[in-house]
């Protein structure tokens, strides 16, 4: 499973993995799965030698929810997302009561935003909330030197994916 697309979006939901392999099954979180290589002859994920995928489990979301996904790209179709946010929103009338903020395409696993979710609960979605959460997405970000500009990106499909959901634009 590649960590850029479907990924984040799944990990908002709070899917889980299966595999399977020599040791018998195992079931982890699929935010757990991606994992930051620290060698050259590491992968990007927790798949042991002769394992095997065998489901990923979507929960439903709890009543209420909303959720948005929302990409920035140069263009429409043929090409990789420069910066991606999907967002649940766990919603007490106009209050946030919980919230998943994923990014991805800004790392190189898909990249949970607690710092995000916790500047969005117990508060109703503005532009000024969506803003404050993007901004706390990356505010301990660092460029790569010629990526500064995904910094920003970033934020912004956070601060969107924020305001789509609250509104119930996307799904």
């Amino acid at each position: 499973m590649s960590p850029s697309t479907a990924a984040p979006v799944l990990i908002a939901y709070n899917a889980t993995i299966r595999l399977l392999g020599p040791g018998g099954p195992r079931e982890i979180p699929l935010e757990k799965f991606f994992v930051i290589p620290k060698s050259e002859n590491e992968r990007e994920h927790d798949l042991r030698p002769n394992e095997i995928v065998t489901d990923i489990v979507v929960p439903a979301p709890p009543a209420g929810a909303r959720a948005s996904h929302y990409e920035i790209r140069q263009k429409e179709a043929f090409d990789w997302p420069y910066a991606t946010a999907s967002v649940i929103l766990g919603m007490n009338g106009d209050t946030v009561r919980a919230a998943r903020v994923v990014m991805s395409h800004v790392a190189p696993i898909p990249w949970v935003s607690n710092e995000a979710a916790q500047a969005l609960i117990g508060k109703t979605i503005s532009g000024e909330t969506a803003d404050a959460a993007g901004t706390a997405a990356v505010a301990n970000a660092k460029s790569l030197g010629r990526n500064k500009h995904k910094i920003k990106l970033a934020r912004v499909a956070v601060k969107r994916a924020i305001l789509q959901a609250a509104k119930g634009e996307r799904a």
